[in-house]
């Protein structure tokens, strides 16, 4: 959804249709506001290689609240933890930020991720791409 208005706030319906599976889906509340946003990213299309890192800096207005990085159907690292497995989470609250890292990238971590601080949460989608080698081949003449 882009450009949208304080009249497009309300109710919405997201569906996955999901071949041989039950089909995923989720009733929200949509609630479109004039003014800075109370939570934002940097960027929310990350790419990172294997065996590599990526970090998103999550920008928050309220200090107050949990604040943590979240995998989409899976575990959360929060704040008041740091660190979880390869992934680690630093509040610079003077900054009102908290920087998420993930180190040692691996394709199966490719997906949706959300920053979340209090009530509010933004997704994030990390690409892992492979790791791409070259090799030089240099060759003579005989004699």
């Amino acid at each position: 959804m882009t450009k949208l208005k304080m009249g497009d706030s309300g109710y919405y319906w997201c569906a996955v249709d999901i071949k041989h599976a039950l089909d995923e889906s989720s009733y929200l509340y949509l609630s479109v506001t004039a003014g800075t946003p109370g939570l934002w990213v940097d960027q929310q299309e990350v790419t990172g290689v294997e065996g590599g890192h990526v970090s998103v800096l999550c920008q928050y207005n309220e200090p107050n609240g949990r604040k943590s990085w979240c995998r989409a159907g899976g575990s959360c690292v929060e704040v008041s933890s740091g660190k979880s497995g390869r992934s680690e989470i630093k509040d610079v609250s003077s900054e009102k930020v908290f920087m998420v890292t993930m180190r040692e990238l691996n394709r199966e971590d490719t997906g949706w991720y959300w920053c979340a601080a209090g009530e509010l949460q933004i997704p994030v989608h990390i690409t892992v791409t492979q790791k791409t080698t070259t090799t030089t081949v240099t060759t003579g003449k005989e004699l």
